[in-house]
């Protein structure tokens, strides 16, 4: 009889352990939270034309702001601006494309510079569930608007073709996929230790994702992210249709569910179509590692 209820009172206990190590991993932010994100990027695309290597390099760095604006039991709402942008891109055949910082003063002739500088004046608004699909985006009109605005004197239709162009980079729908590449990670059913569970997300860059929670206690939460990404984009000039994988990991604050740092590395591979020369097919790599840091300011 004791060996039987031994066996029982154990049996209780693994249970209740059990049950007390599932949780629903979800972002718990409060009113006025303000945090800033810290994101660095670099990619490197090689093409390679009839035995030419055309090789290009993108670098990003940027800083946002979120501020919690509401609550309630399913949805999040953030007011989000850009602190800073600076991005350059080079190539072995062409030498330097684009160069720009926000944090730079801007010579009059400087269009470029003008059009980014327009990135940090104006505020956009974040609808997200707390598991962090986001619902809705507001404000990238006016956005691009002040792109647009801020580069200078130019005729209707020269501005209309430049907030055709921004869109792809800074409308609803590409602000929309890249933050949630940073924020959709969250299975909406109790995970503990070991658990996998997966998400998708779709857009120039789509992913099926498949997270595994590797470890969890009272301040941090690590997460490790296994992805199938494509590549689909297509512009006037260049069509590229590319796959590969994706490796991602996480520090989480287990508190309020916001990444502390974040790190990605990916490489895909295809083809892409250079219009301009009669659709001439040129195989492509492209290698991107992104990272995240995010700090709450206080107030």
């Amino acid at each position: 009889m004791k060996t039987i209820t031994t066996s029982l009172l154990l049996c209780i206990v693994l249970m209740c352990n059990t049950i007390h190590a599932q949780s629903v991993l979800q972002y718990n932010l409060s009113l006025g939270d303000t945090y800033t994100i810290q994101q660095s990027a670099e990619q490197d695309i090689t093409q390679d034309m009839n035995g030419s290597k055309h090789d290009m390099r993108n670098e990003i760095n940027a800083s946002y702001i979120f501020t919690v604006k509401a609550v309630n039991d399913s949805l999040i709402t953030m007011d989000f601006r850009f602190d800073s942008f600076k991005m350059k891109s080079t190539s072995n055949l062409m030498g330097e494309l684009i160069s720009v910082n926000t944090k730079d003063s801007i010579s009059d002739d400087d269009i470029e510079g003008k059009i980014f500088s327009g990135l940090t004046k104006s505020t956009l608004t974040m609808t997200m569930y707390k598991n962090g699909k986001i619902k809705e985006l507001s404000g990238t009109e006016e956005l691009i608007m002040k792109m647009v605005e801020g580069a200078g004197d130019f005729d209707e239709f020269t501005k209309e073709l430049m907030k055709e162009s921004m869109k792809g980079e800074f409308g609803n729908e590409s602000l929309v996929e890249s933050f949630e590449q940073m924020t959709y990670i969250y299975s909406k059913d109790k995970v503990s230790i070991g658990d996998t569970w997966t998400n998708r997300f779709r857009g120039d860059l789509s992913a099926e994702n498949v997270w595994t929670l590797m470890s969890m206690d009272d301040t941090k939460n690590t997460i490790s992210g296994k992805s199938d990404v494509m590549f689909n984009t297509e512009e006037d000039t260049i069509t590229m249709k590319l796959s590969g994988t994706m490796d991602s990991n996480l520090s989480v604050n287990s508190n309020t569910g916001f990444i502390d740092e974040m790190t990605t590395s990916s490489t895909a591979k295809g083809i892409s179509v250079l219009k301009q020369m009669n659709n001439l097919e040129v195989p492509t790599t492209i290698i991107s590692n992104v990272s995240y840091k995010i700090t709450k300011n206080v107030q």
